[in-house]
């Protein structure tokens, strides 16, 4: 190990411990927050790990601001933590069968099953390229940076494909002619 290496480590090491005091008011803010103490502790750890990396980068500048600093980066975490979850369902939550009828979701109440069978048909007159494309949108739940960094595109044309991909679908369902374009054939 070079002496380098080693002096990273004891640094990392003095960091953590600097950052130890603080554990139990981060995890009272992020218990107060997500409600579960389990994920209040990988907040606070998620937490721990992105200060460490920050004093290892020399911020804050001003070492009397720190626990501001790390409460500010913990709260980024619990905003990351509380997005990921709304994105997520876990599949045993999931009622067995067919949800009641008596539960319908806001959707359910606002879409009649003849206007889902209306957007199903829309959907069947797009491209496989634009149904792939909406379905990363909007079943994924996947940004147009993060489609662009998947299919190595740039943002701006993935903003753009799903932009004329929606008036396509808008054309379809509103019983127009769909128009496809020589843009409108990328793969996704």
């Amino acid at each position: 190990m070079t002496f380098r290496a080693e002096h990273a480590g004891q640094q990392s090491g003095s960091a953590s411990d600097a950052l130890e005091h603080l554990r139990p008011g981060l995890e009272l803010l992020a218990l107060r927050t997500l409600g579960s103490l389990d994920a209040s502790r990988e907040a606070v750890q998620e937490t721990l790990a992105r200060a460490v990396v920050a004093l290892a980068n020399g911020k804050p500048s001003d070492p009397d601001k720190l626990p501001a600093f790390v409460a500010g980066i913990a709260r980024h975490v619990i905003v990351d933590m509380l997005r990921a979850a709304r994105r997520v369902v876990p599949l045993d939550t999931l009622p067995a069968g067919d949800p009641p009828a008596s539960a319908a979701d806001a959707l359910s109440a606002l879409v009649s099953a003849a206007e889902r069978a209306r957007v199903r048909d829309a959907l069947s007159h797009l491209s496989a390229s634009d149904r792939d494309l909406l379905r990363l949108c909007y079943f994924e739940g996947l940004t147009p940076g993060e489609i662009a960094e998947r299919l190595g595109e740039p943002a701006d044309r993935v903003r753009k494909r799903k932009s004329r991909a929606l008036e396509r679908l808008r054309d379809a369902f509103r019983g127009g002619p769909v128009t496809t374009g020589a843009r409108s054939r990328h793969t996704v």
